[in-house]
């Protein structure tokens, strides 16, 4: 697996299917680290259809691959994995159903759903920071976030109103990398965007 370092969530929304993927495609081409396609409100059939067409781009740059929540969507498309939540489908059903080859990431916001994570990859922990993408989740904070990552066994993936501006206050919180969405996709330059967190990531985590 390529280095998670940069981990785009990405959603459509408003935007045209073209301008979604001009920005997915100007990520990549920045070294985007892993992407997560996350649709809440398309159908299966749209879901299916963009998910095909944001693979296609991500193999291009061999760059990993991951459907949330869909497991059925993953498989469909050959996606590299799955991430999924605390109420989804269970980590050993998802293990059982796509096997040992593929990505499994998990959510997690608590210390105590360390328990809950032996099938997974690697664990997205969060949110670090508000965010309106999730307005009703818990804010973990920096300490939060560094207790949590100091308890996993696994690689730890830090997610939540993070940018530019904040990822440097991440730096010793032992994660291997930061999941963001709005610092890339809401760029007005999703290249250059990509490229400064790369180079603050990369500078930290050494």
């Amino acid at each position: 697996m390529k280095s998670f370092d940069i981990y785009l969530v990405a959603s459509k929304g408003l935007r045209s299917e073209v301008e979604f993927l001009n920005i997915i495609e100007a990520s990549l081409k920045a070294g985007l680290g892993i992407l997560q396609l996350r649709e809440k409100k398309l159908s299966s059939l749209e879901f299916y259809n963009l998910a095909l067409k944001v693979k296609r781009l991500c193999d291009v740059y061999n760059t990993p691959f991951v459907v949330n929540d869909r497991i059925d969507i993953a498989m469909s498309v050959n996606a590299s994995g799955v991430h999924i939540g605390q109420e989804d489908i269970p980590l050993k059903k998802a293990r059982e159903l796509l096997g040992n080859d593929k990505i499994i990431g998990i959510s997690i916001n608590h210390k105590n759903e360390l328990k809950n994570i032996k099938e997974a990859d690697y664990i997205g922990v969060g949110a670090v920071f508000a965010t309106p993408s999730k307005k009703d989740c818990v804010v973990l904070g920096v300490d939060g976030l560094k207790e949590i990552a100091n308890l996993s066994p696994l690689p730890v993936v830090a997610i939540g109103g993070i940018d530019e501006n904040n990822v440097i206050l991440l730096r010793n919180c032992k994660i291997k990398g930061v999941a963001v969405i709005r610092a890339i996709m809401d760029s007005k330059n999703p290249f250059l965007s990509t490229l400064n967190l790369k180079k603050i990531f990369s500078e930290f985590s050494k």
